[in-house]
């Protein structure tokens, strides 16, 4: 990953602002009532109605499995990364996320346990409306957190997994 540094500083650096909402109001946790929606392609659509909202997941190859999700309004988003074999983090730390030729940079969240049983990580949790639109894209990100190596998340298939999460959405909020 050295070789992305000297063109970090060619980057528009997109700083996360305070949170608008709690993320204890937005992130799915232990407990939450949490429903399969549909698949789109390999990523799975699921429905948080303790939340109000739906979010995208998948497992890559290796085993991770990675999350996406936002605000129903889209001006905030997460997207989360979770390993058998993670790495014990702390409960917040500094993080960046390179999507789209964009640098995101904010506080992680080390959550631990999560909803899947057996995997532990974390999320960057973004307050930038652009965050959907460069996850949407569906390239791929890499996320620097204080740790001496970073992850590489394959995005294939977000947009249709985008186009999911916000039909879903919408569905829940009508109920």
């Amino acid at each position: 990953m050295t070789r992305l540094t000297p063109a970090l500083a060619a980057f528009a650096v997109l700083f996360a602002a305070p949170f608008p909402l709690a993320a204890q109001d937005l992130l799915p946790t232990v407990g939450d009532s949490i429903s399969n929606f549909r698949s789109a392609g390999a990523w799975e659509i699921r429905k948080n109605e303790t939340r109000g909202v739906c979010f995208a997941s998948y497992k890559s190859e290796s085993g991770a499995i990675v999350q996406f999700g936002f605000a129903s309004d889209e001006k905030a988003g997460y997207l989360g990364l979770f390993s058998q074999r993670s790495p014990d983090m702390p409960a917040t730390q500094e993080i960046a996320v390179l999507a789209n030729g964009n640098l995101y940079v904010g506080e992680a969240i080390g959550v631990g346990s999560t909803p899947m049983d057996g995997y532990e990580g974390g999320y960057i949790v973004v307050n930038n409306p652009e965050f959907a639109k460069d996850i949407e894209a569906g390239k791929e990100l890499v996320a620097f957190p204080e740790m001496a190596y970073t992850f590489i998340v394959d995005m294939r298939g977000a947009k249709t997994a985008m186009y999911e999460v916000r039909k879903c959405t919408s569905e829940l909020k009508r109920m």
